[in-house]
């Protein structure tokens, strides 16, 4: 068994549960609890339902898998018995059936009352069942022995084992059986939707068919966590006689369910050696119990899936639904005590004649399309509304983008996705960070990301973002490197922040050495990671240090860029609120009249460059005369000459040391 495609390392386990039942499957979350069918007809039927709150024995270990075992097999049989009405309605009839006579319940209480009896009945029948052959059966049988074993230990162990068999047996033989081998079909298609839902991917078919049918938190594993404590507590407790034997069996049933129930929550988020091992028994189980699904199958699966996503504010909802939980057709029935004309009603399609012809039939139904207020779009709109509100430029834009960093979306997944229901947690997170972004901190700092000369640069308030006009400078690098056919170029970036114009060159030349300054740790730090998911760590060279201080003496660079502090101090104050309060002050602060690191450059920065070499600077848009005054005051370079940016402003310095 290979765990590695169970215990899967990148999912984050969430609290949704599911359930196959007759041509679909159940899903369970904290507030919602929905059931999708495929009919006859191959249309899919839907029902959501709000969940009753649970009570605080729900939220106290041990104490709460009581519950949770109770609760799990009185709504596992109802939502049963409830798949099997709805596809009953559903079924086209040719012969008319006559008409049933009622019962006494359901004549002096009511429909209701005569389901719920029905129901209790058949919960009660299950129960005893259950106890007689999976306690009393194994108990009983487990006396035989007593004339070959005196050990108890060793007896009560047998008793187990038995249980165990008897349980396996009973799965194999009703896995034969056809319709049973479709609804572990739809068992698998739970499963597989599930890891799909819990690794962030896409609920499309196609995502879900990398993953197994088996499951770590699936009801199977609980059973087999039921036995296998079962087997080594009874041997704790003597062999007394069949009576007390069987009595203690039923008595500890709540201790077994509690503790089996905590170890089921642990293998669900945990993959170390000893969840494994216990797990093992209930996967190895799980092989019968789940087949591997069609598409439609893991279509109805998700659709399921889907509908437990949505808020607890949203309206209940029954209908006939397509496989991207569009509904086609609203409709309501009543799952218990239904008469013959309501069945033919409902397959009339909501036409009272049974015998009208399709075209009647079209005409009548209202076809409406259901957006949730919480499917991509929905989310995306609300955020841009709150950035809008906020005024912040590019609304849509910044919400798209924080979109597609919290959810892992792509651009395109936007639109080919832009009904799908986003979780609830999910949500919250998501909205968390359009208020950050309302608040002023820039995006780039939120989605942590700024593209720069087309590669992702990571970045994080302890760097500047990277700007468009800085590619100017790399643009003005590469072509001096280009034009001067240097094969192998040596070069040093100074100031680097997040190493962006240093990676840039680095990835543009393959046989460069490159090698980044900065006086912050913890910029170098970013720079190096910018590196390493840039496919250029290897080449580049990570100094810290206060400017040519950091490089190594003697060591001679055919290129020096830098994009120094610049900003006058006495502006800081005038520069825009996303820049001067979230971005760092190091980076920006340029001296009393903005020339302070360019002083240095000019008094340092010669006795590292080759004869022939080139600085490259980037300047204010005011500086260049100043800069150049610089440079050409010690006499070391010529062929000062300044570029222009996009906008037509003063950008880059280049110089050529003599």
């Amino acid at each position: 068994m290979d765990y590695s495609k169970i215990f899967l390392k990148e999912a984050v386990p969430t609290s949704i549960g599911g359930q196959a039942i007759m041509e679909g499957v159940m899903m369970r979350s904290e507030p919602w609890t929905a059931i999708a069918l495929r009919l006859p007809d191959d249309r899919i039927y839907l029902k959501r339902e709000k969940n009753k709150p649970k009570s605080r024995a729900y939220k106290i270990p041990f104490i709460r898998g009581v519950f949770s075992f109770f609760d799990s097999f009185v709504s596992g049989m109802k939502t049963l018995m409830d798949s099997a009405d709805v596809l009953e309605q559903f079924m086209e009839e040719d012969e008319e059936e006559e008409p049933s006579k009622e019962s006494f319940i359901e004549k002096h209480f009511g429909e209701r009352a005569a389901w719920n009896f029905a129901m209790f009945i058949s919960l009660i029948f299950a129960f005893v069942i259950s106890i007689a052959v999976f306690v009393i059966f194994p108990t009983w049988a487990g006396g035989f022995l007593e004339k070959h074993i005196e050990n108890s230990v060793l007896l009560n162990l047998a008793e187990g084992l038995i249980r165990i068999l008897l349980f396996v047996l009973y799965i194999l033989l009703i896995s034969k059986m056809k319709d049973i081998k479709k609804l572990f079909q739809y068992h698998g298609a739970e499963h597989k939707t599930i890891h799909t839902f819990e690794n962030g991917l896409e609920l499309v078919p196609d995502n879900a068919r990398q993953f197994e049918t088996l499951h770590p938190r699936c009801g199977t594993s609980f059973v087999m966590f039921v036995f296998i404590i079962s087997l080594l507590l009874f041997s704790f407790l003597g062999w007394p006689n069949l009576t007390l034997r069987i009595a203690s069996r039923i008595a500890l049933l709540p201790v077994i369910a509690g503790i089996s129930y905590e170890l089921l929550k642990w293998a669900g988020r945990s993959d170390n050696i000893l969840v494994k091992i216990l797990s093992t028994p209930g996967l190895m189980l799980q092989k019968i119990t789940t087949n591997e699904p069609t598409d439609k199958q893991l279509e109805i699966a998700m659709v399921s899936l889907k509908a437990v996503l949505g808020m607890p504010d949203e309206p209940e909802m029954e209908a006939i639904v397509d496989k991207d939980m569009n509904i086609i057709k609203k409709i309501s029935l009543k799952l218990a005590g239904r008469k013959k004309e309501d069945k033919i009603k409902v397959n009339a399609g909501g036409v009272a004649n049974p015998a009208a012809s399709r075209e009647e039939e079209s005409d009548k139904l209202e076809f409406e399309l259901y957006i949730d207020p919480r499917s991509v779009a929905g989310v995306i709109a609300h955020g841009a509304e709150v950035l809008a509100a906020a005024r912040k430029p590019n609304a849509k834009h910044d919400a798209t983008e924080i979109f597609c960093y919290a959810m892992g979306y792509s651009h395109a997944d936007i639109i080919t996705r832009s009904t799908e229901v986003i979780f609830a947690d999910d949500i919250k997170e998501y909205d968390k960070l359009i208020e950050k972004r309302a608040s002023g901190v820039p995006l780039q700092y939120i989605i942590k990301v700024q593209g720069f000369m087309g590669h992702l640069i990571r970045v994080n308030s302890d760097v500047l973002i990277p700007r468009l006009d800085t590619e100017i400078l790399v643009e003005q690098t590469i072509g001096l490197i280009k034009g001067k056919n240097i094969k192998a170029p040596v070069i040093a970036d100074v100031c680097t922040g997040s190493g962006a114009i240093g990676i840039s060159l680095a990835h543009e030349f393959p046989n460069a050495e490159v090698t980044m300054t900065d006086i912050s740790d913890k910029a170098i730090s970013t720079a190096i990671s910018n590196a390493q998911i840039n496919s250029v760590y290897s080449r580049c060279m990570f100094l810290t240090g206060d400017m040519f201080d950091a490089l190594y003496e003697g060591k001679l660079y055919d290129i020096i860029t830098c994009n120094p502090p610049y900003i006058r101090e006495d502006i800081i104050d005038t520069l825009d609120e996303e820049v001067k309060n979230y971005e760092p002050l190091i980076a920006l602060n340029g001296g009393e009249d903005g020339l302070k690191f360019y002083r240095i450059i000019a008094s340092k920065a010669s006795s590292h460059l080759k004869s022939g070499g080139n600085l490259v600077l980037e300047i204010g848009s005011e500086q260049a005369e100043e800069v150049t005054r610089l440079l050409a005051f010690t006499g070391d370079y010529e062929r000062i000459s300044t570029v222009k940016d996009l906008a037509g402003l003063d950008r880059v310095i280049v110089a050529e040391k003599k």
